[in-house]
């Protein structure tokens, strides 16, 4: 009986495609939360401690004092701003009645936790953001449908921004990043739907998103001139809509123009309103907006621009705006293809050259999270540019990067319908990559989170698109060659996957596959055979093949695919590394992953309340139930140690003497990579005038 309920309801949906596609997202949802709950209060990142009690420096409790004391000064409480965070991650304040009691003892050199009330801390402050992460899918589901006017690709963006494991990560920690991307893309596909639509609550919606964004993190006011820009483009890619109508062109110019300017002062009035110390400072609001490093000069430009564009329209109808797009349409086809070659030809290279271990450019003395801008501002331009794709290309599960390398390879081909999009997206990833070079930074995962939902969108519609014409058969013969180069592309990454885990990773390295990998030539090998195999199959058959399988299988195999990524690095999301990158490269280290792992160990050791515990990061002691020492200089004959933590990202040094033994008694490598590493190794006896330098503290055997 059970089994025919079943049997009809799932008929019932497959027979309405709207009830199908609104099932197949709940489930996309469930996966989310479902693996998002796990692991969700056992461990404390990076810089998280800092916006948690019990830090010395608790953020998100210091505004909300600040409020109620009427102290608006004070409001801005961090210079990122991470206002957001206090009205998100806030809420667990009015349930956390005591979150003192996390800290038991404070000695000033050792310290005392209690670990129950630190998991019930985490569990609390992150749960909002986990929440409003998993759930404003829904927003990005409707927003992409509205722009596509296709539900499959709405469909296959959301479920691609809810299984990315770098996503997922994101959304289990207390910091401004977390919120950050889902404002700012938020505000981003709202601008772009009322370009198309011209509806104001859209213009309202983006606006609102705006302010959150920028409340979220400073880096926002990129938006300010991205979406002049997107207005310009948009123009020039759907002017023949308006070709013979020059008037309805100049009222939509004047529209949009004056929209533009709504969007951003409404940003920046909620970004203010948000925090106060706005109003009190000025200052402090305008080098928050407008007067953010190096966005002064490109602000007023795009005010002067914009301005000449309003009095065009209204007074010579968009005349010389008119002339101007009809002299560069030109560029309608041109433009696109340079971008996305530029963006192809980079993430291509990237791979190659780290699959072939740096032998076509040897990159690897540059370390993934290099800080000191004037160290990375003396490297060639080329080589800074090609850095700052290293960690969205290895970063993104294989399935996505495929789907996006294939979108951009299409968009070259121009076999994209939804063109100003696609490529408005796209140029974002440019313009981003630039605007941080400039800025001197080599961004890691964490500072490049935007572009990841970004590359979901750009992939699902490509691939939407590419099957919805396969099914329909409107695949010409330049689509089926790009159908035939995608699935050149799948194997060569799987052929090198498999040379990686089976020759060079294993115990059984093969010398000769060794250095034949290793040269540009092997890899040149690999592309012209595996193009030369999928060409000699019969284009009917790929056409007969393809066409029978439908788009909820599609879905099906591309959500697996993802979630066989999230279940290989669970529970340590943020740190997901795809294996296209050997195993000894790092993108990101443990980012305080793995220190709830090393206090379990701790607390089972004999007379575990009893011992004293080194540690050179946050996120050990506060799962720790004995004495815990996160310091630089330590008097070990008042303090005895013994046992000490370490890891690659320590956020101290040892600067006293002291000596361990050789090999670790715990040793955890997130990812299965060498260097991303976590271990605990026992003190012993200090011989009498031992230097701090004078131990084996950097070796380990195991």
């Amino acid at each position: 009986m059970l089994q025919e309920k079943l049997a009809s309801f799932f008929v019932k949906i497959s027979q309405n495609e709207k009830v199908l596609v609104r099932f197949l997202l709940g489930i996309s949802i469930v996966v989310y939360f479902v693996f998002g709950f796990y692991h969700l209060a056992n461990f404390i990142s990076a810089d998280e401690h800092f916006w948690l009690p019990n830090s010395g420096s608790e953020r998100i409790q210091d505004y909300w004092k600040a409020i109620s004391k009427q102290d608006w000064k004070d409001t801005k409480i961090n210079d990122k701003p991470g206002i957001t965070l206090a009205y998100t991650s806030g809420i667990a304040m009015l349930f956390e009645k005591n979150p003192g009691g996390q800290l038991i003892s404070n000695g000033g050199t050792v310290k005392l936790f209690n670990p129950e009330i630190t998991k019930r801390i985490n569990f609390l402050y992150r749960l909002p953001i986990l929440l409003i992460s998993g759930f404003f899918s829904l927003f990005f589901f409707w927003i992409i449908r509205k722009i596509t006017n296709n539900p499959w690709m709405a469909l296959f963006s959301a479920m691609g921004i809810l299984l990315s494991p770098v996503l997922l990560g994101m959304s289990q920690i207390v910091n401004p990043d977390s919120l950050f991307w889902l404002f700012a893309s938020a505000s981003m596909f709202s601008f772009f739907a009322f370009l198309q639509h011209g509806q104001k609550k859209l213009a309202i919606w983006s606006s609102i998103f705006l302010g959150l964004g920028l409340a979220s993190k400073y880096v926002s006011v990129i938006l300010f001139p991205f979406f002049f820009f997107m207005m310009v483009v948009y123009y020039f890619f759907e002017f023949f809509r308006w070709d013979n109508r020059q008037k309805d062109f100049a009222k939509m110019v004047i529209r949009n123009s004056f929209s533009y300017l709504g969007v951003l002062f409404g940003g920046m009035l909620i970004f203010a309103i948000l925090m106060p110390a706005s109003f009190v400072e000025p200052k402090v609001f305008y080098e928050g907006t407008i007067g953010f490093p190096g966005m002064q000069p490109i602000f007023w430009t795009v005010m002067i621009i914009n301005a000449i564009l309003i009095l065009d329209a209204r007074f010579f109808v968009s005349g010389g705006f008119v002339w101007l797009i009809k002299r560069l349409k030109p560029l309608e086809e041109i433009l696109p293809k340079i971008v996305y070659a530029i963006l192809f030809g980079t993430v291509f290279f990237v791979l190659t050259n780290w699959l072939s271990r740096n032998s076509i450019i040897d990159l690897s003395g540059i370390p993934f999270n290099l800080k000191r801008s004037d160290l990375f501002s003396e490297l060639p331009y080329f080589k800074r540019f090609i850095m700052e794709f290293v960690p969205l290309t290895f970063a993104l599960t294989p399935v996505a990067l495929f789907m996006l390398m294939f979108a951009w390879f299409r968009g070259f081909l121009n076999q994209t319908k939804i063109k100003t999009f696609s490529f408005l997206l796209s140029i974002f990833f440019l313009i981003f990559i630039v605007a941080v070079i400039e800025q001197g930074l080599l961004i890691t995962v964490r500072y490049s989170i935007i572009l990841f939902p970004l590359s979901m969108i750009i992939g699902s519609i490509s691939l939407v698109e590419f099957f919805s014409d396969i099914r329909e058969k409107k695949l010409d013969a330049r689509g089926l060659k790009v159908f035939a180069f995608g699935f050149s592309l799948v194997l060569i990454l799987f052929t090198s996957l498999i040379i990686q885990q089976y020759f060079l990773n294993s115990i059984y390295k093969n010398a000769f596959v060794d250095r034949v990998y290793r040269s540009w030539y092997g890899i040149l090998f690999i592309l012209v055979a595996t193009i030369a195999l999928v060409f000699t199959l019969r284009k009917v058959a790929i056409r007969k093949k393809i066409a029978d399988v439908s788009m909820v299988w599609i879905f099906s195999l591309v959500a697996l695919l993802n979630i066989v990524s999230i279940s290989l690095i669970a529970p340590f999301y943020f740190s997901y590394t795809n294996n296209l990158l050997p195993k000894n490269y790092i993108i990101s280290g443990a980012w305080g992953y793995g220190g709830y792992e090393a206090a379990q160990y701790m607390n089972s050791l004999p007379e575990a309340k009893n011992l004293t515990l080194w540690v050179d990061a946050y996120g050990v002691c506060e799962f720790f139930v004995g004495k815990c020492i996160h310091k630089a200089k330590v008097d070990t004959q008042k303090y005895p140690i013994d046992y000490y933590f370490q890891s690659l990202q320590s956020t101290i040094a040892i600067n006293f003497p002291h000596a361990m033994e050789k090999n670790s008694v715990w040793r955890l490598e997130i990812d299965g990579r060498e260097k991303s590493f976590l271990k605990i190794r026992q003190s012993k006896p200090l011989i009498t005038g031992q230097s701090v330098q004078g131990d084996a503290s950097s070796v380990d055997d195991n």
